[in-house]
C-alpha cells in the first residue's frame, strides 16, 4: 500500500472548509440508519446492512473526515467502507440507495469506495480519511502522521461528498472534528481510560513495581503518583501499574495516542540506573488475573 503525509501537509490545506460545519446528511441515508440530533452519530439498527450515509456538504482535496467506531458487533463479517461520491446525495431518492456502497453503489457510477482494514474497526478507534488532487483516497487511524492509499479514480472535477457504509461488525460511528482532538478527544479518551482501569485489580496487586511518589497524580487512577515514562512520546502522567496496563492493551498513549514502544520508571532519570530497567513491550511483565 502506499503512503501519504497528514493532508495539512497537502498543497492546499483545508483546516477551514469554506463549506461550514460537516455532520451526515439528515434525510439522505439507509432504511437502517438513525442518527442523533447533531446529525454526528449514525447507528446502524439492525442486520449487517443498508447502512450508507453521506456527508451532509462537499468535502474539500485534503480535508480530513475523521470519525470515532463508536461501537462494534461481533455477530456479522466485514467492517465499515468509506470513499467518495460526486453525485450530489441530495439529489437521490432514499428509497433508491442500495444495501452495500461496495459493489453497489460503486457499480451504479459517480462513487469510489474501499474496505478499510480489519484494525481499523475496533471500537474507539478514530479513522480519517481524505482525497488528494489526483483522485487518490487514503486513510489513516488515530492520527497517525502518514496515510496507507486505500483507492483511486475518484473524479475531482466535481464537488465531492463522503460516503461512509456503517457494514458489518461496524455498528455506530461518531464525526469529529479534527481541530479539536489534540483537546477534548484526548480527554474523553483520557476518561474512558479512567473508568476502564478502575474496574480492573487495583494497582498494589502488582508484584516488584513499588509505587513511589515522586510526582504528580497518576492522571488515570489517582491512587498513586505518577512516576513512568511512555517512550518515545516521552509522556509522564501516569503511574506504572496504569502505565503496563496501557501496554498490555491498546498499547498507545492515551494523551498523545502515539505507539508506546517502551516504558521507563522516572527513578532511572533520577538515579542513572541501568537501561535494564526499561520495559519493552512488556514482554517481562504478567499483569495480575
Amino acid at each position: 500500500m502506499g503512503a501519504c503525509l497528514c493532508p495539512s501537509d497537502g498543497p492546499d490545506d483545508a483546516s477551514e472548509p469554506p463549506y461550514g460545519p460537516l455532520f451526515f446528511h439528515p434525510y439522505i441515508k439507509g432504511s437502517q440508519i438513525i442518527l442523533d440530533e447533531s446529525h454526528c452519530i449514525a447507528s446502524r439498527v439492525a442486520t449487517f446492512h443498508d447502512g450508507i450515509v453521506f456527508s451532509n456538504r462537499p468535502i474539500e482535496p485534503y480535508e480530513k473526515v475523521t470519525m470515532k467506531i463508536l461501537k462494534e458487533e461481533g455477530n456479522w463479517h466485514g467492517g465499515l467502507r468509506v470513499g467518495f461520491t460526486w453525485e450530489d446525495p441530495s439529489l437521490i431518492d432514499p428509497s433508491e440507495l442500495p444495501p452495500y456502497a461496495c459493489p453497489n453503489l460503486i457499480i451504479r457510477g459517480k462513487s469510489r469506495a474501499g474496505v478499510l482494514p480489519d484494525e481499523y474497526g475496533a471500537e474507539g478507534t478514530v479513522v480519517s480519511f481524505w482525497v488528494d488532487s489526483q483522485g487518490c483516497v487514503f486513510c489513516s487511524i488515530n492520527q497517525e502522521s502518514e496515510g496507507s492509499l486505500l483507492l483511486d479514480g475518484v473524479s475531482v472535477t466535481s464537488p465531492l461528498w463522503a460516503i461512509v457504509d456503517i457494514y458489518g461488525r461496524t455498528k455506530a460511528v461518531q464525526l469529529l472534528d479534527p481541530t479539536s482532538l489534540s483537546t477534548n478527544a484526548d480527554k474523553l479518551h483520557l476518561l474512558m481510560w479512567t473508568l476502564d482501569l478502575r474496574s480492573e485489580s487495583p494497582c498494589q496487586h502488582l508484584q516488584n513495581l513499588p509505587e513511589e511518589r515522586t510526582g504528580d497524580d497518576c492522571a488515570i487512577c489517582f491512587g498513586y503518583k505518577a512516576n513512568t515514562m511512555m517512550l518515545p512520546c516521552s509522556h509522564a502522567s501516569f503511574c506504572s501499574c496504569c502505565s503496563l496496563k496501557i501496554l498490555k492493551t491498546s498499547g498507545r498513549c492515551p494523551l498523545c495516542r502515539q505507539k508506546v514502544k517502551r516504558l521507563l520508571h522516572i527513578s532511572v532519570l533520577a538515579e542513572r540506573e541501568s537501561p535494564d530497567v526499561w520495559l519493552e513491550d512488556g514482554k517481562h511483565i504478567q499483569l495480575p488475573r
